[in-house]
């Protein structure tokens, strides 16, 4: 009788720790979980993950976080938002921000990429912008080029891009950057483009 207790203990106590972890493949909704939230942006990806597990990205997005800023990383508290009927063109749930536990500035000093074709529920879109002259990406953040190749390059991706868009056989452009530090929230300095 006494294994039976020391059995019981440990299945409740393992039963009461596991009840707890988020899965991605079966939200609850009310949940609540910690999520580190990367640096930047990349096409319609959020850059979500659980605070322990980096390797998995989640595929969803986070409401009421109007303070987030590319060039931070943060580690956030947020409630799983899963309705009954989730919207046709969006995901099946999302994530309501309850509170910031830690900003950090991004220290990193490679590229990075980021991709010129994006999506948004079943719908994709070309992520490069050319406004009075300047390049954008995703319309939100200013691209300056390092210098004249680059540039030249932007200038071709914003013809082959659409092009390839319209006909359905794009493949994957990107553009390799870095956080700009005279616009550092804002902005990019664009190395390279892949075309």
């Amino acid at each position: 009788m006494k294994h039976f207790y020391l059995l019981l203990s440990f299945t409740l106590l393992f039963v009461a720790c596991s009840k707890d972890e988020f899965d991605p493949s079966k939200p609850k909704n009310g949940q609540e979980v910690e999520l580190y939230v990367d640096h930047y942006i990349s096409g319609g990806n959020q850059r979500l993950f659980l605070k322990d597990d980096r390797d998995e990205l989640l595929y969803t997005y986070v409401d009421n976080f109007e303070e987030r800023e590319i060039g931070y990383t943060y580690l956030i508290k947020a409630k799983v938002v899963a309705p009954d009927q989730p919207p046709m063109d969006g995901p099946s749930y999302w994530f309501e921000r309850i509170e910031t536990i830690r900003k950090d500035k991004y220290q990193g000093q490679d590229t990075f990429a980021l991709p010129l074709f994006g999506s948004a529920g079943p719908f994709t879109f070309f992520c490069l912008r050319k406004d009075t002259g300047n390049f954008s990406y995703y319309s939100n953040y200013p691209l300056t080029a390092v210098n004249d190749l680059v540039q030249a390059d932007l200038e071709k991706a914003l013809v082959k891009g659409p092009e390839m868009l319209n006909s359905g056989g794009f493949k994957v452009l990107n553009i390799f950057v870095k956080h700009d530090p005279a616009n550092y929230t804002k902005g990019y300095i664009v190395y390279r483009v892949e075309l």
